[in-house]
């Protein structure tokens, strides 16, 4: 006879060749949250300022900047999600919708909860309204965190990564080429760093690009809802056990 299996307050039932078994189930309780290592610093200051955003919360960094190779991203948000879905009850993740880090993605024994943004940025602005209402006035906008700064992940940087395979001339046209309908470079102070030395950084991409300059003020509101909750369906997107994910989901 096939063996049968049904879990009752974390046990399990099991009628094998007629036979009853019980056994104990490991319940999962443990929330874990995958962010884009840019997210460190403000959710670093919230875990370590408030015990309550960390309580039964693991955080799982992965590397920068990997929105630039969406293929490459994919597949590590992808790979990290079935890591930790045998051992969490709730994965969310630290990436905007327009990453697509999971699209197509099913095997999973988890709820999965993705911030309901097209560009991470409105996590660092605190809600996907101020985002898409300083959009509508500054389109132009190419926006710099205190994470993406301090890691030199901005354009300068950039630059200097294609120093050695295009030579600096080259770099440099390649880089105003991306930004060429930006019409300002904006850092978001979301008062977990030390600015002087930020602020330097970003007025110097702004400089070399020709770009208007400008310091705007962050919130980090919607990092601890990424945190602790409440995820509500107006800010975030919620994925049942298998529950595959596609662009429909957002209309």
């Amino acid at each position: 006879m096939r063996n049968q299996q049904a879990g009752v307050e974390g046990r399990a039932v099991i009628v094998a060749n007629g036979r009853l078994f019980m056994m104990q189930v490991k319940r999962k309780t443990k929330n874990v949250v995958i962010a884009c290592r840019v997210m460190e610093p403000e959710l670093a200051y919230l875990t370590a300022g408030d015990k309550r955003c960390c309580n039964g919360t693991e955080i799982v960094y992965l590397e920068q900047a990997l929105h630039r190779t969406p293929a490459k991203l994919i597949v590590t948000v992808q790979q990290k999600i079935r890591e930790e879905m045998h051992e969490a009850a709730r994965i969310v993740l630290g990436y905007g919708l327009c990453a697509k880090g999971i699209v197509g993605e099913t095997e999973r024994d988890a709820e999965l909860i993705i911030p309901r943004c097209h560009d991470c940025i409105a996590l660092f602005l605190g809600s996907p309204d101020r985002y898409l209402e300083r959009f509508r006035k500054y389109p132009g906008t190419y926006y710099l965190t205190p994470g993406w700064v301090a890691e030199k992940k901005d354009p300068l940087g950039i630059i200097e990564e294609n120093v050695p395979r295009f030579g600096r001339e080259t770099a440099h046209w390649v880089m105003e080429e991306e930004l060429k309908h930006y019409t300002h470079i904006a850092l978001i102070d979301t008062g977990v760093e030390g600015m002087a030395p930020l602020r330097k950084r970003a007025i110097e991409n702004a400089s070399t690009l020709k770009k208007q300059y400008e310091e705007i003020p962050g919130n980090l509101d919607y990092f601890r809802e990424l945190l602790r909750g409440p995820y509500t369906d107006e800010k975030f997107l919620h994925l049942g056990q298998g529950e595959t994910f596609t662009q429909e989901l957002l209309d």
